[in-house]
Protein backbone atom coordinates (compact mmCIF):
# COMPACT_ATOMS: atom_id res chain seq x y z
CA UNK A 1 0.00 0.00 0.00
CA UNK A 2 1.54 3.41 -1.34
CA UNK A 3 1.98 5.66 2.10
CA UNK A 4 0.71 9.31 2.04
CA UNK A 5 3.60 10.91 0.93
CA UNK A 6 4.24 8.92 -2.40
CA UNK A 7 0.82 8.90 -3.02
CA UNK A 8 1.18 13.23 -2.70
CA UNK A 9 3.87 13.38 -4.85
CA UNK A 10 1.85 11.13 -7.88
CA UNK A 11 -0.97 13.92 -7.08
CA UNK A 12 1.53 16.58 -7.84
CA UNK A 13 3.16 15.17 -11.18
CA UNK A 14 -0.46 14.79 -12.62
CA UNK A 15 -1.12 18.20 -11.59
CA UNK A 16 2.06 19.11 -13.47
CA UNK A 17 0.78 17.34 -16.74
CA UNK A 18 -2.10 18.58 -16.87
CA UNK A 19 -1.07 22.62 -15.95
CA UNK A 20 1.23 21.45 -18.99
CA UNK A 21 -1.53 20.56 -21.48
CA UNK A 22 -3.24 23.78 -20.74
CA UNK A 23 -0.04 25.49 -21.65
CA UNK A 24 0.03 23.88 -24.73
CA UNK A 25 -3.58 24.80 -25.13
CA UNK A 26 -2.49 28.44 -24.50
CA UNK A 27 0.25 28.29 -27.32
CA UNK A 28 -2.19 27.37 -30.19
CA UNK A 29 -3.22 29.76 -32.60
CA UNK A 30 -6.82 29.86 -32.12
CA UNK A 31 -6.15 30.74 -28.07
CA UNK A 32 -8.26 33.40 -27.53
CA UNK A 33 -8.56 34.09 -23.13
CA UNK A 34 -12.00 36.11 -23.86
CA UNK A 35 -13.81 33.18 -25.84
CA UNK A 36 -16.18 30.78 -23.13
CA UNK A 37 -14.26 27.46 -24.05
CA UNK A 38 -10.95 29.50 -22.81
CA UNK A 39 -12.67 30.94 -19.65
CA UNK A 40 -13.91 27.70 -18.25
CA UNK A 41 -10.18 26.17 -19.02
CA UNK A 42 -8.97 29.05 -16.89
CA UNK A 43 -10.72 27.65 -13.92
CA UNK A 44 -10.07 24.38 -14.06
CA UNK A 45 -6.28 26.06 -13.98
CA UNK A 46 -7.36 27.71 -10.63
CA UNK A 47 -9.18 23.83 -9.70
CA UNK A 48 -5.92 22.53 -10.37
CA UNK A 49 -3.24 25.18 -8.79
CA UNK A 50 -5.21 24.54 -5.77
CA UNK A 51 -4.15 21.08 -5.83
CA UNK A 52 -1.11 21.59 -6.14
CA UNK A 53 -0.90 23.97 -3.07
CA UNK A 54 -2.66 22.34 -1.12
CA UNK A 55 0.25 20.02 -0.73
CA UNK A 56 2.99 22.21 -1.46
CA UNK A 57 2.33 25.15 0.61
CA UNK A 58 0.06 25.21 3.16
CA UNK A 59 0.21 23.40 6.76
CA UNK A 60 -0.90 20.19 8.38
CA UNK A 61 -3.53 21.60 10.37
CA UNK A 62 -4.94 23.43 7.37
CA UNK A 63 -4.15 20.61 5.22
CA UNK A 64 -6.27 18.10 7.61
CA UNK A 65 -9.17 20.80 7.18
CA UNK A 66 -9.53 21.21 3.96
CA UNK A 67 -9.13 17.47 2.96
CA UNK A 68 -12.11 16.64 5.52
CA UNK A 69 -14.38 19.58 4.07
CA UNK A 70 -13.40 18.01 0.43
CA UNK A 71 -15.72 15.08 1.87
CA UNK A 72 -18.75 16.92 1.10
CA UNK A 73 -18.01 19.89 -1.50
CA UNK A 74 -20.93 20.18 -3.19
CA UNK A 75 -23.34 17.70 -1.20
CA UNK A 76 -26.91 18.92 -0.15
CA UNK A 77 -27.08 17.42 3.15
CA UNK A 78 -23.92 18.09 4.46
CA UNK A 79 -23.94 21.62 5.61
CA UNK A 80 -21.05 24.07 7.36
CA UNK A 81 -22.05 26.58 10.01
CA UNK A 82 -19.18 29.46 10.61
CA UNK A 83 -18.99 32.54 12.58
CA UNK A 84 -16.50 35.14 11.27
CA UNK A 85 -16.02 38.22 13.03
CA UNK A 86 -19.62 39.28 13.62
CA UNK A 87 -20.72 37.96 10.66
CA UNK A 88 -22.53 34.59 11.56
CA UNK A 89 -24.82 33.25 8.72
CA UNK A 90 -25.81 29.84 9.79
CA UNK A 91 -25.60 26.73 8.23
CA UNK A 92 -24.47 26.81 4.29
CA UNK A 93 -23.25 24.73 1.71
CA UNK A 94 -19.87 24.56 1.26
CA UNK A 95 -19.41 24.87 -3.13
CA UNK A 96 -16.12 25.75 -3.58
CA UNK A 97 -11.88 25.62 -1.61
CA UNK A 98 -9.74 27.80 -2.92
CA UNK A 99 -5.63 27.75 -2.37
CA UNK A 100 -4.31 30.86 -3.67
CA UNK A 101 -0.01 32.07 -3.63
CA UNK A 102 0.93 32.48 -0.11
CA UNK A 103 -1.34 30.00 0.86
CA UNK A 104 -4.70 32.18 0.96
CA UNK A 105 -7.32 30.04 1.94
CA UNK A 106 -11.06 30.45 0.66
CA UNK A 107 -13.68 28.74 1.06
CA UNK A 108 -17.55 29.19 -0.51
CA UNK A 109 -19.78 28.75 2.16
CA UNK A 110 -23.64 29.91 0.83
CA UNK A 111 -23.09 33.00 -0.62
CA UNK A 112 -20.43 33.99 1.51
CA UNK A 113 -16.50 33.78 1.01
CA UNK A 114 -14.19 33.20 4.31
CA UNK A 115 -10.91 33.61 3.31
CA UNK A 116 -7.40 33.29 5.48
CA UNK A 117 -3.54 33.07 4.98
CA UNK A 118 -2.62 29.88 6.56
CA UNK A 119 0.82 31.09 7.61
CA UNK A 120 -1.49 33.88 10.21
CA UNK A 121 -3.43 31.37 12.00
CA UNK A 122 -3.55 28.43 14.55
CA UNK A 123 -6.11 26.13 14.73
CA UNK A 124 -8.08 24.18 17.84
CA UNK A 125 -9.47 21.42 17.25
CA UNK A 126 -12.99 19.47 18.58
CA UNK A 127 -14.80 16.51 17.16
CA UNK A 128 -17.47 18.67 15.08
CA UNK A 129 -15.60 22.35 14.95
CA UNK A 130 -12.49 24.35 14.29
CA UNK A 131 -11.61 27.26 15.26
CA UNK A 132 -9.25 29.34 13.80
CA UNK A 133 -7.04 32.01 15.68
CA UNK A 134 -4.99 34.52 14.25
CA UNK A 135 -1.99 35.59 15.61
CA UNK A 136 -2.44 38.80 14.66
CA UNK A 137 -4.90 40.00 17.53
CA UNK A 138 -6.35 42.68 15.73
CA UNK A 139 -7.79 39.91 13.48
CA UNK A 140 -11.19 37.56 14.82
CA UNK A 141 -11.42 34.08 15.13
CA UNK A 142 -13.13 32.22 12.40
CA UNK A 143 -14.97 28.94 13.39
CA UNK A 144 -16.57 26.19 11.08
CA UNK A 145 -19.29 24.00 12.73
CA UNK A 146 -20.02 20.84 10.99
CA UNK A 147 -22.13 17.35 11.20
CA UNK A 148 -20.04 15.00 9.82
CA UNK A 149 -17.92 14.91 12.40
CA UNK A 150 -14.06 14.49 12.08
CA UNK A 151 -14.04 10.63 13.66
CA UNK A 152 -16.50 9.52 10.72
CA UNK A 153 -13.99 10.26 7.61
CA UNK A 154 -10.48 7.98 7.62
CA UNK A 155 -8.29 10.82 7.40
CA UNK A 156 -7.63 11.48 11.44
CA UNK A 157 -5.67 7.98 11.21
CA UNK A 158 -3.37 10.23 8.58
CA UNK A 159 -3.38 13.20 10.19
CA UNK A 160 -2.67 12.45 13.68
CA UNK A 161 0.59 14.46 13.44
CA UNK A 162 -1.38 17.82 13.28
CA UNK A 163 -2.10 17.39 16.92
CA UNK A 164 2.15 17.76 17.42
CA UNK A 165 1.74 20.49 15.09
CA UNK A 166 3.14 24.07 15.80
CA UNK A 167 0.34 25.73 14.12
CA UNK A 168 -2.48 23.42 16.67
CA UNK A 169 -3.04 25.10 19.75
CA UNK A 170 -5.78 22.80 20.63
CA UNK A 171 -6.49 18.67 19.49
CA UNK A 172 -9.01 17.41 21.48
CA UNK A 173 -9.45 13.79 23.43
CA UNK A 174 -11.64 12.50 20.96
CA UNK A 175 -9.53 13.19 18.59
CA UNK A 176 -6.49 11.08 19.34
CA UNK A 177 -6.94 7.28 18.25
CA UNK A 178 -5.38 4.93 20.29
CA UNK A 179 -2.91 2.05 18.58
Amino acid sequence: MMDSKQFDQQILLICEEIEHSFKQAESKSEYDDQSPYFCRINLLKTKIATERRIIEEISRPCRFILDHFSLFLDKWDYTIGFKYGNMQAGRGLLSDIKVGEWGNVSLMIGNSEIAWRDADYQYLFYPDKVILRPQDISKTDIAFYFSYAFKYSNLLSEFQDVAQDPQTIYWHEELEIEN
